[in-house]
């Protein structure tokens, strides 16, 4: 057996007091800046006296809850109390134990197998073992319209049970890449719908380390410790709040008067204004998320590629990225330094903001002006998305296109995609780690609406091979084959590269920023 194994205790891990001001691989370093550095970064309990809870707020709501069917950051960050993954992640993408203790890959790379955490239960006090974890994964095959399925139904075959706290995962051809994939798929319990029904998921029961209170759409979701959890001092909080306030300018007054202890998606020149003000700190770090626009291929205009290079030519990323957001980067192509498939070459040749260039290819391509085009996006996804989805807008306008600009509510825009109900929309991507999960979730299975897969089946080809090749050299070549043929057939445009920057209150300990965003809530402490 190829050994992968991970054996440091998690709760170690998040009781440790090295510093997180540590960026991945290639990238500048995480920051939190603001008088109170060392009291953000204090991970030291401060006493059980007394009910302590924290309040975040952020501008979208959950869209749902069935842990399978998420993709918002809101819906990631919560489901995270209440359920664990088999194998989590630090601050920094890399990989640590959490129901899984250990885990190996085989030689041939055909199987994993994953030795489980002993003594968990869940909420409820079933207890935890092999027969959920083959549930989870037999619930995803069985129902591959699952958003979560994606990432699975072309590698697994079945998860096979060992003994009780033994399983292992038989796939249909090598993936060397995998384990990046466990992160995201929380277990579920075994007898989670024969105790609950199909809606089992509204119930919120899972291991973590907050249990499920209540959820109030578009006011709050709240959770409550859970007093059994199995990681025993890592929980401080009695209490977590979730508020979705749509309005910048209310969650800064809401944090900034004491209502909220915490705000993300905070824009570069807000994070400026708000640092070191009303007792706030500011914390940063660069990710591996990128913002780009996604083309409806199925439809003219953008089934003709010189359209698609046209809206490339039509759009100032660098006035997006200095004066709109004034944070984050410019790139042109999606993989991350320090992760297989990285182009340095490719990442830099930016598209040429043109646009006279731009009107010329719409005219070769027989594209009238005034052509009508639907523009849809979820405004309140990240920091100042509303005023960059506008401000693309009057850029298309200004080439020609009659932009419908439609801000749409979150269930409302995944319908789109998924529908094809668009000409333009907006798509976040990571391939941070591991790039075939995000290639496989947007390119071969096209979940979220770019049917870039029907028309270029040899670049689907290109991404199973690589999932599949075990020889890193071949496989780095491969990314990179297809990354560059998606830059050239303009499959996507990327805006930017995404830099995430909260608010906290300095009475918030514990606080660490993350690369993938998903702040660990369960391990912060407050004050008094």
């Amino acid at each position: 057996m190829k050994q992968m194994t991970q054996q440091s205790d998690l709760m170690q891990h998040h009781a440790s007091r090295r510093s997180v001001l540590k960026g991945s691989a290639g990238m500048a370093g995480l920051a939190v800046s603001g008088s109170s550095l060392i009291t953000l970064l204090n991970t030291h309990a401060v006493g059980a006296q007394g009910e302590k809870s924290i309040t975040w707020a952020r501008g979208d709501d959950l869209r749902t809850q069935d842990p399978q069917e998420i993709s918002g950051l809101m819906e990631g960050t919560i489901n995270r109390l209440l359920y664990e993954p088999l194998i989590d992640t630090d601050e920094t993408q890399q990989l640590l134990p959490a129901l899984a203790t250990e885990w190996t890959m085989a030689e041939d790379g055909l199987s994993y197998t994953l030795k489980l955490r002993e003594g968990v239960t869940y909420h409820d006090g079933t207890p935890f073992n092999a027969d959920s974890v083959k549930f989870t994964f037999d619930r995803l095959l069985a129902n591959p319209e699952l958003q979560h399925a994606a990432a699975w139904v072309d590698s697994l075959q079945e998860v096979r049970i060992d003994d009780p706290f033994t399983v292992t995962f038989l796939l249909t051809a090598p993936n060397p890449g995998l384990l990046s994939s466990f992160p995201g798929e929380s277990i579920l319990a075994y007898n989670a719908i024969e105790k609950y029904g199909e809606d089992f998921f509204t119930r919120g029961i899972g291991t973590g380390p907050f249990k499920y209170v209540e959820w109030t759409k578009n006011q709050q979701w709240v959770g409550e410790a859970n007093e059994n959890y199995w990681n025993t001092g890592v929980v401080k909080l009695n209490k977590v709040t979730f508020r979705p306030i749509t309005e910048e300018a209310t969650r800064v007054a809401a944090l900034r008067n004491g209502e909220v202890d915490l705000i993300d998606s905070v824009s570069g020149e807000l994070a400026t204004q708000l640092d070191g003000q009303d007792q706030i700190v500011i914390a940063r770090t660069p990710s591996t998320d990128t913002i780009h626009l996604t083309f409806n291929f199925t439809r003219p205009p953008f089934n003709v590629k010189e359209a698609r290079w046209a809206v490339a030519h039509a759009i100032d990323t660098e006035t997006i990225v200095n004066d709109i957001l004034q944070a984050g980067q410019r790139i042109a192509a999606p993989i991350p330094e320090g992760t297989i498939g990285y182009d340095a070459e490719l990442v830099n040749k930016f598209p040429e903001y043109n646009p006279d260039m731009a009107k010329d290819l719409l005219a070769q391509a027989g594209i009238a002006e005034g052509t009508k085009i639907e523009f849809k996006m979820n405004p309140a996804w990240f920091a100042k998305l509303d005023q960059v989805g506008e401000f693309v807008a009057e850029q298309l306008r200004a080439v020609g296109f009659d932009v419908d600009m439609q801000f749409l509510e979150p269930g409302a825009y995944t319908e789109a995609r998924q529908s094809h109900s668009f000409d333009i929309a907006v798509q976040q991507g990571n391939k941070g780690l591991n790039p075939d999960p995000n290639y496989t979730v947007l390119v071969v299975h096209g979940t979220f609406g770019l049917a870039y897969n029907e028309v270029r089946p040899d670049v689907v080809e290109w991404i199973n091979e690589a999932r599949s090749e075990l020889d890193e050299t071949k496989r780095d070549a491969l990314y990179k084959q297809v990354q560059q043929a998606m830059y050239d057939d303009m499959a996507e445009f990327i805006l930017y590269r995404q830099e995430y920057i909260w608010a906290v209150k300095e009475r918030v300990i514990g606080f660490v920023p993350r690369t993938d965003w998903q702040t660990r809530v369960f391990a912060l402490d407050v004050e008094g």
